[in-house]
């Protein structure tokens, strides 16, 4: 990280080195000079008498990053073994309760499509096999339906066995794909509702969001 300081002002940091970002930056504030894409290596490096280009140093407290954010305080210009620097200083600061929430809140997405897409065991003619709850399997089903006559048809199911299917097999294994998925949805309006009646942050990070998941057990899977 580097800082770009001229007449003891702060005009840049702390950044990334990016040397046409910084050579912007010089030209906005009308200083002539212009620094290469490798002067990186030159650190401290000496654009004029009155303008440098120096490494920072963070200076953050451990913190809790459930529970705190890093505030920016203010920089100054230090001296480590002979070379200058400039100092960044943060401090921790407390989230408030509903931040907590609403950070919280929003690990629950990812874990409820998570939930939506797994496989369910569905029993077809007295054969278990096994079925894939994703958008794209419900669609194929749905598909399916559309193009079934009266008479059943062999399917090949995920765990490689194959049955013979009617229309209302097709419906069934569709009704028990939406019924995983609205599982999906109910657990995580239920979190919601769980975060929402919390009223201190530890009660917040109790609320048990990601479970040890339990893979169905088929014959010959």
């Amino acid at each position: 990280m580097y800082a770009l300081i001229h007449d003891s002002q702060l005009l840049l940091g702390p950044i990334k080195f990016n040397y046409r970002f910084i050579n912007a930056d010089l030209e906005d504030n009308e200083i002539e000079e212009r620094i290469g894409p490798r002067d990186y290596e030159n650190i401290p490096l000496e654009i004029n008498s009155n303008t440098f280009l120096l490494e920072a140093v963070l200076n953050q407290p451990e913190y809790d990053e459930r529970s705190q954010v890093l505030r920016y305080t203010n920089w100054g210009l230090i001296d480590i073994d002979g070379i200058q620097k400039a100092q960044f200083n943060y401090e921790s600061v407390d989230k408030s309760l509903e931040q907590i929430k609403d950070e919280y809140k929003q690990l629950l997405p990812n874990v409820r499509r998570a939930k939506e897409n797994q496989y369910i065991t569905v029993t077809i003619d007295n054969t278990v096999v096994l079925v894939s709850t994703s958008r794209d399997q419900r669609t194929q089903f749905i598909n399916k339906l559309s193009s079934l006559g009266t008479d059943p048809v062999m399917y090949k199911f995920d765990n490689g066995t194959w049955v013979s299917v009617t229309k209302t097999d097709i419906e069934y294994i569709v009704q028990q794909i939406d019924a995983k998925v609205q599982e999906a949805f109910d657990w995580e309006y239920s979190k919601i509702q769980e975060i929402d009646n919390c009223t201190t942050k530890e009660e917040v990070f109790n609320v048990v969001i990601v479970e040890p998941p339990t893979p169905p057990t088929v014959p010959g899977v």
